[in-house]
């Protein structure tokens, strides 16, 4: 009887310690928790020891009860407070937001809103009264505008059945404010929003969401979809609306009047055929189509469009392909007929390009054009510059208002020539290279079997201090190859040793 006296005294003190072990590793699992998220799996862990830590307190206020009285219960106390604040800092630590699943959770507690959607038919509330149920449980912006695209899907009866949109807007602080938007009706009954502070978003006109109402009240979108749905019965239809667009197809295109952005302007009376005669417009598009259908072609409604002539088309693209030369350190090519355009590093008021004067089988002749005041007049000063070699112009690059390197390449891309100026174009000279001095070829092309002669693509000079280098590879994509370099602006060649 004495002994199992002596061990009850020996444990009761024990007790509250076991609580402060237990105490703490429930501390843990919970930091673990708000740390991973996964709340099924480390309840599951935790259960056990919570039991445990209710059953020793009872088992404590017992003992209290019945007039035991542990010692050293300040430092009982200190225990508990250092446990406390170091996994409660933890834990705080997961609430700030991207360090934890907590953060998420409250994130999405504090922004994400479900939202019964009532008007849920296209035909008979258009997207005006997905705005309206949104708007009974959100204060909206007076102007909404669409960040990207505003996607809508629907059946044929204009029940609507998915949504993907990110819309925003200033409140009446002048606060930007944005509103994630989806629905899908195979997943929830509910739209979802989830609300942010317009981070990354600005006001832009052209982006506007009332046209797209507009289109939807002045088209006639219900009539095409029962003629798609008399060809094939039971499709989802699409709607996509991404402010204003350009186009250059009069194929599907419908243009609509009415004021769509409220300014008081109206259609023009423009019609789609104007595009036969080339150009595009410009205005607020809303496309619809089939889904998963690439065989029928989309329908386009057009509203407040502007029609851009071909020569208005042709002086924006050149001038965005000067300035892109301009602002490179290399040359520019235009893929819509040859052009290639440099401008010279120090001094971009000097530019030079290689103009396609004729094309046969492939192969392009080209004329060698300089400008003096950044790229508004071109003058021809070398009707020959590659001196009747023919191919694609490989590059143009100058490092200085009169030296400077052109290259021309074979259709095949298995060869080029490079050829050097020190007067501006005026005279060019094929550069030639020490070929007879090259010793080893690279190892990359001894594994597939390459010899010295199938090493006949010359790279455009680069240049790296006061030395000039060209690599030569076996073709236009090959980056491994022999590597020569000069040290007296191109005047001589060496084989760089590696």
């Amino acid at each position: 009887m004495n002994g199992g006296t002596d061990v009850k005294k020996k444990l009761k003190p024990l007790v509250d310690y076991i609580i402060l072990v237990l105490y703490s590793i429930c501390m843990y699992i919970l930091w673990k928790l708000c740390k991973l998220g996964g709340t099924h799996y480390w309840l599951r862990i935790m259960l056990p020891f919570v039991i445990l830590l209710i059953i020793l307190l009872l088992v404590r206020l017992i003992l209290r009860h019945r007039g035991y009285r542990a010692s050293y219960f300040k430092f009982r106390l200190v225990l508990f407070i250092a446990i406390s604040l170091v996994f409660g800092g933890m834990i705080i630590h997961t609430a700030i937001p991207y360090n934890g699943a907590l953060s998420w959770k409250i994130d999405d507690f504090l922004n994400h809103k479900k939202i019964k959607f009532i008007h849920n038919n296209i035909y008979e509330n258009g997207i005006d009264g997905l705005i309206n149920d949104i708007g009974e449980k959100n204060s909206l912006p007076e102007k909404i505008y669409v960040s990207d695209d505003f996607y809508i899907e629907f059946t044929e009866d204009g029940t609507i059945t998915n949504i993907e949109t990110m819309l925003y807007g200033e409140n009446d602080k002048g606060q930007l404010k944005g509103f994630l938007i989806t629905y899908d009706y195979k997943k929830d009954s509910k739209i979802n929003i989830w609300l942010n502070e317009g981070e990354g978003l600005s006001i832009n006109s052209d982006k506007l969401l009332n046209p797209f109402f507009a289109i939807l009240k002045q088209s006639d979108y219900r009539k095409q979809v029962h003629n798609w749905e008399n060809i094939k019965q039971n499709q989802t239809y699409s709607f996509l609306y991404s402010g204003k667009e350009k186009v250059n197809s009069e194929k599907g295109l419908s243009i609509l009047d009415g004021d769509a952005d409220g300014d008081g302007k109206y259609n023009t009376g423009l019609a789609p055929s104007k595009l036969s005669s080339g150009g595009e417009f410009s205005g607020y598009m809303a496309s619809l189509y089939i889904k998963n259908n690439e065989d029928i072609s989309s329908f386009k409604y057009l509203m407040e469009p502007q029609y851009i002539s071909p020569e208005i088309l042709e002086n924006e693209h050149n001038s965005e392909i000067l300035e892109d030369a301009k602002s490179s350190k290399r040359w520019i090519t235009d893929e819509n007929n040859g052009t290639v355009y440099t401008f010279v590093l120090d001094d971009k008021k000097i530019g030079y390009r290689l103009v396609v004067v004729d094309a046969a089988a492939g192969s392009r002749f080209y004329a060698f054009e300089k400008s003096i005041d950044s790229g508004e007049n071109w003058k021809v000063i070398n009707k020959d510059p590659f001196m009747d070699e023919t191919g694609s112009a490989e590059g143009i690059i100058f490092f200085s208002n009169d030296f400077g390197f052109i290259g021309i390449q074979g259709a095949s891309g298995q060869y080029s020539q490079i050829y050097s100026t020190k007067d501006g174009g005026l005279t060019f000279r094929q550069v030639n290279l020490p070929m007879d001095k090259v010793k080893d070829i690279p190892k990359e092309g001894k594994e597939i079997g390459l010899k010295l002669d199938d090493y006949k693509y010359l790279s455009m000079p680069e240049s790296k201090g006061n030395k000039l280098y060209i690599t030569v590879t076996s073709g236009e994509y090959e980056s491994n190859g022999i590597q020569f370099y000069s040290e007296d602006a191109g005047e001589s060649w060496n084989v760089l040793s590696k």
